[in-house]
C-alpha cells in the first residue's frame, strides 16, 4: 500500500468532512469512497482510521465508520476546553517567547490581513483565507514550549474548524475580524497577557454566539439565499 496515496486519501476525506460535505451522522462506505477516489480499500480504511483519531470520525459497531456528530451541547463544551487549553498555551508563549517568535505572529497577521476573506467564486470563506487564519493563530501560541498542551490545542482546533466551515454558508453578522486578531496580536506582543487572554477568549465566545444564533445546529435548513457568512 502507497504511503502518499494513504496521505492523499486521508488529506482528502479531511478536507471533505471539515467542509461538511459528509453529513454529520452519515455513513462512510467504504467501497463509494475507494471508487470515487481510485484507491486500495487498505488506504480507505487507514485514512478512516487515522480521521477516527483526529475525532473527526468515529467507528460504531452497527454501522461502521460515520462522519462525527455535533450538537449545540458538543460546541459549548469545546469551546470551553478550547478556551481553558488555548489561553493557557497564549499566557505561557507570552512568558517565553523572543523576538523571532514575535516576528512569526507579525508577518502571519499581515498575511492574513491582506488576504480577502470571501471566495471569489461564491459567498464562503476562502480556501487561502482559512489557511492563513489556523497559522495566525498557531503562531501566537507557538513558543508556549509544551508539546503535549499543542497537541491537545491542535486536536480542539481542528474540532471547532469542523463547526466553523460547516455554519459559515448560512450565517451573515458584521463582525470585524480583522479587528479582533489585530487586537490580539497588539496585546500579545505588548506582552500583556491579561488582556491578550481575554481577547483570545471573547473571540471564541463570539464565534460561539454567531453559530448558536443562526439555527445552523437546530435543523441546517437555510435556504440558499439565507446563506451568509460567518468566521472564527
Amino acid at each position: 500500500m502507497s504511503t502518499s496515496k494513504t496521505s492523499e486519501t486521508y488529506k482528502s476525506l479531511k478536507n471533505s468532512l471539515l467542509n461538511g460535505r459528509f453529513a454529520p451522522g452519515e455513513q462512510l462506505r467504504i467501497d463509494s469512497i475507494r471508487k470515487s477516489m481510485d484507491v486500495s480499500i487498505g488506504a480507505v480504511r487507514e485514512a478512516l482510521s487515522r480521521l477516527t483519531s483526529d475525532g473527526l470520525v468515529q467507528n460504531t459497531p452497527q454501522r461502521g465508520f460515520i462522519a462525527a456528530p455535533i450538537s449545540v451541547d458538543d460546541l459549548r463544551d469545546l469551546t470551553n476546553i478550547r478556551i481553558e487549553a488555548e489561553v493557557r498555551c497564549l499566557q505561557l508563549a507570552i512568558e517565553r517567547g523572543d523576538l523571532g517568535w514575535e516576528g512569526k505572529i507579525l508577518s502571519a497577521y499581515h498575511q492574513l490581513s491582506r488576504t480577502g476573506l470571501k471566495s471569489a467564486e461564491d459567498n464562503t470563506v476562502s480556501t487561502t483565507w482559512t489557511e492563513l487564519h489556523a497559522e495566525f493563530h498557531d503562531s501566537l501560541i507557538a513558543a508556549c514550549g509544551s508539546p503535549w498542551r499543542l497537541k491537545l490545542r491542535d486536536m480542539m482546533f481542528l474540532q471547532a474548524e469542523r463547526y466553523r466551515r460547516m455554519a459559515a454558508p448560512y450565517v451573515f453578522d458584521h463582525r470585524d475580524v480583522d479587528a479582533e486578531h489585530r487586537a490580539i496580536m497588539e496585546a500579545t506582543l505588548d506582552r500583556d497577557a491579561p488582556r491578550a487572554c481575554a481577547l483570545l477568549s471573547s473571540h471564541f465566545e463570539t464565534t460561539l454566539e454567531i453559530v448558536l444564533k443562526s439555527g445552523f445546529l437546530d435543523g441546517q435548513g437555510a435556504t440558499r439565499k439565507q446563506r451568509k457568512l460567518a468566521v472564527a
